[in-house]
């Protein structure tokens, strides 16, 4: 507390020596102060992560990476007293050797600042004899001790051709596309680092994928069956590609078997959010019954099936139904956003979890694995999926879920949640 002028000049008058009281602090007032001075500092809110090869010695990382809690005129010396930025390359997930390392740090060298995001750009040397490894990059906030860590499987025997060209938007452009799609009509460059004579092509299949199968289910698909070979297209890299036709499109060396390929989406200008009712509709099959996927199905009407399907679910309650109209497809659009690959994000067995369990609150993963965990607030016991890597003509990028019956216990209160209104964003 602070003195007044005349409480000072009695305390330096007087004989009787005054001691000043300290206010109390409760623990939970400390403990309010410290969050809220979390909540103040910058932290990392995700990273995504590509790399190409430069020559036979090198290869250049990009990541976009993207702060929370963060002044639109932050400088980057600020940012530097908050996190301590290094990289690792390790022989395998989970492992402490160290291969390779080095530090970064906010710089122009390494940063630049593209809207909310921070484009991020450096090279790690392309290891000799090492056919795969995991590069590690942690964001270390220097005051708290923790660390924002992400990983990055590579391939040092460039054995996809993704790892030697990517997708840009422009030809002069040195920070690569990072969303797995691309609008029909627009214009994109497909380039190496350093200019190439290479052959490439692009070999398109008609898109009939179907939505993921249930967590309970015993079916079997095979991926190849729901799409069509239309047609095979040559490019030249480094030259600007326009695709008027939606679909599948891999990138290849090789057409006729595409083992080296880079699948992606070519869709209309909605994507990732949908507003076609036909698609809406079937979207819906993750809180459906059986008899409302029938129903859906078989009225010709998109846009009548989706408003009485949406009343019937709300019991007639309206404000209901537009709660879960725009709840239930902002999680498809943002499932779409993530995980899109050769299909819409939503059709793929993460993205069928994701609609309807939202994200996880802690993921596990090794080269081949990837574990979702989810708190359950009743009990100490957390909800598993467990994915497994399984590399098709398509992508590397294609992860499977471990199906099992008794998913059922805590699947179907979760979907009676969506069907009454009760998952909030």
């Amino acid at each position: 507390m602070r003195f007044s002028l005349y409480f000072l000049f009695i305390l330096l008058t007087s004989i009787a020596c005054k001691v000043q009281q300290k206010k109390p602090v409760s623990k939970e007032s400390a403990v309010l102060d410290r969050a809220k001075a979390r909540e103040s500092k910058p932290v990392v809110s995700s990273i995504n992560g590509k790399y190409n090869f430069v020559d036979s010695t090198n290869a250049r990382v990009f990541m976009v990476v993207e702060l929370a809690n963060v002044a639109d005129d932050i400088t980057f010396e600020k940012l530097n007293k908050v996190f301590r930025i290094q990289w690792s390359i390790l022989p395998e997930y989970g492992t402490k050797e160290k291969l390779k390392s080095g530090k970064l740090e906010f710089a122009e060298e390494f940063f630049k600042k593209v809207g909310k995001n921070y484009q991020l750009t450096f090279d790690i040397p392309k290891l000799k004899n090492v056919e795969s490894a995991v590069m590690v990059l942690d964001f270390i906030d220097i005051e708290a001790a923790t660390k924002y860590t992400f990983d990055l499987p590579l391939d040092f025997y460039a054995k996809k051709v993704d790892t030697r060209y990517l997708v840009y938007d422009k030809k002069d452009d040195v920070f690569p596309k990072f969303i797995p799609y691309i609008y029909e009509g627009a214009e994109f460059v497909v380039k190496a680092i350093n200019p190439s004579q290479e052959k490439l092509f692009l070999k398109r299949y008609s898109n009939l994928s179907l939505p993921a199968l249930s967590p309970m289910s015993a079916s079997k698909r095979d991926p190849m069956s729901e799409f069509a070979s239309e047609e095979v297209i040559e490019i030249v890299a480094g030259e600007p590609v326009s695709l008027k036709q939606k679909g599948v499109y891999v990138l290849t060396q090789s057409p006729d078997s595409h083992q080296d390929g880079y699948g992606f989406l070519v869709v209309d200008e909605r994507f990732p959010r949908d507003t076609e009712p036909q698609s809406l509709k079937e979207s819906l099959v993750y809180m459906s019954t059986p008899k409302e996927i029938e129903e859906l199905k078989n009225n010709e009407n998109a846009k009548e099936a989706l408003d009485l399907y949406f009343l019937n679910v709300a019991k007639g309650n309206q404000a209901l139904a537009k709660q879960l109209v725009k709840t239930y497809y902002k999680r498809v659009a943002d499932a779409n956003k993530l995980f899109s690959t050769y299909k819409e994000g939503w059709k793929t067995d993460k993205g069928m979890v994701f609609v309807i369990m939202g994200p996880p609150s802690r993921v596990q993963r090794n080269r081949q694995r990837e574990v979702w965990l989810y708190a359950q607030n009743s009990n100490n016991s957390e909800i598993i999926f467990t994915f497994y890597r399984k590399t098709n003509a398509f992508t590397d990028q294609n992860f499977e879920l471990v199906r099992y019956p008794e998913y059922s216990s805590f699947w179907y209160p979760f979907v009676e949640a969506w069907r009454t209104g009760n998952v909030v964003e």
